[in-house]
């Protein structure tokens, strides 16, 4: 089964320790950070103090999404407390570079797509990363629905995962609900993030569903 990631994007920012404390006892495994600049997407959102605070609060994997026009200027405040750093190939940066000084400071280096590009855009790339997100919104806000064409790439990255020996992992983020989740979860992703999903009304209650429909997969239902 894959692991759940919380995004907390959709978390109450008053309330944000509590709201993680309550993912992670839950069963949530990786804790997702929109890192948003206001010009690669139309949206600002959390940095580098939300990050240092989780690590320095709770033992969790961290996985910093940025989507962002220049990644490449922070790395080492992301990396310090990321055990993922995600960049997006749509980004005006030169790709490869950047990934490479992700994994020199000791991150896994992850690529992310936007719903409209073709996975032979990042062919070339896939030997030099450890993780590939596919999106299934238009990044920039939570709570939108998905666009479910966008997660026919995750069986087609699992393919060729397999038929070139490759060892990436791959993640789905954009919504992912309770009525999706298992549809997801039988393409074979190895982490499905999840905001409002988890963080709208009980987190715990929220948490088991999302896990529960996760495990119909596992068990061939």
């Amino acid at each position: 089964m894959g692991e759940l990631s919380a995004s907390i994007l959709a978390a109450d920012l008053l309330n944000l320790e509590r709201d993680i404390e309550l993912a992670i006892k839950s069963g949530v495994t990786w804790i997702h950070l929109d890192i948003m600049d206001g010009h690669f997407v139309p949206n600002l959102t959390m940095g580098i103090p939300f990050g240092e605070a989780i690590k320095k609060r709770f033992s969790v994997k961290v996985e910093s999404h940025m989507m962002v026009d220049n990644p490449d200027v922070l790395l080492d405040q992301y990396c310090s407390f990321s055990q993922l750093v995600t960049i997006h190939y749509e980004a005006p940066v030169q790709t490869f570079r950047v990934l490479k000084e992700i994994e020199k400071r000791g991150s896994m280096p992850g690529l992310a797509i936007n719903p409209k590009t073709q996975l032979s855009n990042i062919e070339a790339l896939l030997p030099y990363v450890r993780y590939v997100l596919v999106m299934t919104v238009e990044p920039g806000f939570s709570g939108q629905g998905m666009i479910e064409e966008a997660a026919d790439k995750i069986p087609l990255l699992v393919d060729y995962r397999r038929r070139e020996n490759l060892d990436f992992l791959i993640g789905v983020d954009g919504g992912i609900k309770r009525e999706n989740i298992s549809r997801i979860a039988k393409m074979g992703p190895d982490i499905i993030v999840s905001a409002s999903a988890i963080f709208r009304g009980s987190i715990e209650e929220n948490v088991k569903s999302l896990k529960s429909c996760m495990k119909e997969n596992e068990n061939g239902h």
